[in-house]
């Protein structure tokens, strides 16, 4: 019979084993940043964050930002706090790299072999994984460091890999830099994301305006917030990886489509009919004004409340009229919509 010993001692030897076999046990903990290690690297500027909450204006809203000497830091916090937003810190997988050191060879390095070889994911810096998933958000706002003209090569290495979430996304910029311009940057970001609703001019902060930052950035949050309210003056029509810009009508459907799709394009199936126009449903019903009209090539029309027609040719019925496609020849439009070829897959963005 085990004595009360044994058992206390194999008790003791399970809890020792359940212990250090926990996940956490085999995760060595990153060093910090030695404060003398917190140097400006040229032209480089960036920040950090707390984590308030989910935002506004169309859907939930991500600040996503990096940094390494604690200036975009508090930019990115500043801006959580006003566009009530989650926050995604990205880290490299190696902690404790001082990327200023030795004339900023680290920092360097990592810019010019992204330069060199810009889609081979090998050219970017290992990144800890992220918590937070891009999809998951209407509104995404990036707050980076400028390295050596470019965008910050951790930053890169995030949208590199998640850039392709944001498809579709309302995404904003700031970026932090001594006193060279941001142009680089912005290229940087739009190749990363090339199929992003941006959202306005991107904001400059730099030394001769950090002091201040924090006003600079409600402003431009608050001034994206205002611009969501006013009506734009087209939409955007996508089949088979074209797009053609729509110039759209102001009335209560094309209202009700526009804050549709700034939560989210939409997409939907088009077949021919009539041998004049593409038409398919929606998956919504939108407010309609019908009016008896004749359609022309490029109307973009709203019928029966929840179907939208594409007229590559002319047709007389009552319709509530959501713009007009801006394109070439007819031939264009007609090879556009591959009219009279069958279904097509349409998507309608801002």
């Amino acid at each position: 019979m085990m004595t009360i010993f044994t058992r206390l001692s194999v008790l003791a030897s399970i809890l020792l084993i359940q212990v250090g076999c926990g996940p956490d046990a085999l995760a060595p903990l990153a060093p910090d940043v030695p404060e003398e290690a917190q140097k400006e690297i040229p032209d480089e500027n960036d920040g950090g964050g707390e984590e308030p909450g989910s935002g506004t204006p169309a859907g939930k809203t991500l600040v996503v930002y990096y940094s390494f000497t604690g200036n975009c830091k508090s930019l990115a916090t500043a801006l959580a706090g006003y566009a009530e937003a989650d926050v995604l810190e990205i880290q490299p997988a190696v902690g404790g790299l001082d990327y200023a050191a030795n004339n900023y060879a680290i920092g360097s390095s990592l810019i010019a072999a992204i330069r060199e070889k810009p889609n081979d994911a090998t050219s970017y810096p290992a990144i800890k994984a992220v918590d937070r998933n891009a999809a998951d958000y209407g509104t995404i706002l990036i707050v980076t460091p400028l390295w050596w003209s470019n965008m910050a090569a951790i930053m890169q290495s995030y949208l590199f890999k998640e850039g392709s979430k944001m498809k579709d996304k309302r995404v904003g910029l700031i970026v932090s830099s001594a006193s060279s311009g941001i142009s680089s940057v912005v290229a940087d970001a739009r190749r990363l994301v090339p199929d992003a609703q941006w959202l306005g001019e991107a904001l400059w902060i730099n030394n001769s305006n950090r002091s201040q930052g924090e006003e600079l950035v409600k402003a431009w949050w608050n001034g994206l917030s205002k611009s969501d309210n006013k009506m734009p003056n087209e939409i955007k029509i996508t089949v088979s990886g074209k797009s053609l810009p729509v110039k759209i009508e102001d009335n209560v459907a094309t209202k009700a489509l526009v804050a549709a799709l700034r939560e989210a394009a939409i997409t939907y199936e088009a077949h021919d009919y009539g041998g004049f126009e593409k038409v398919g449903g929606i998956g919504r019903t939108l407010p309609s004004s019908d009016s008896q009209m004749t359609t022309q090539a490029g109307d973009v029309i709203l019928y029966s409340g929840d179907q939208i027609v594409l007229f590559y040719g002319s047709n007389s019925w009552s319709y509530t009229r959501i713009g007009k496609m801006q394109y070439g020849t007819l031939d264009e439009l007609k090879s556009f919509l591959h009219a009279g070829e069958g279904n097509i897959s349409v998507t309608l963005s801002l």
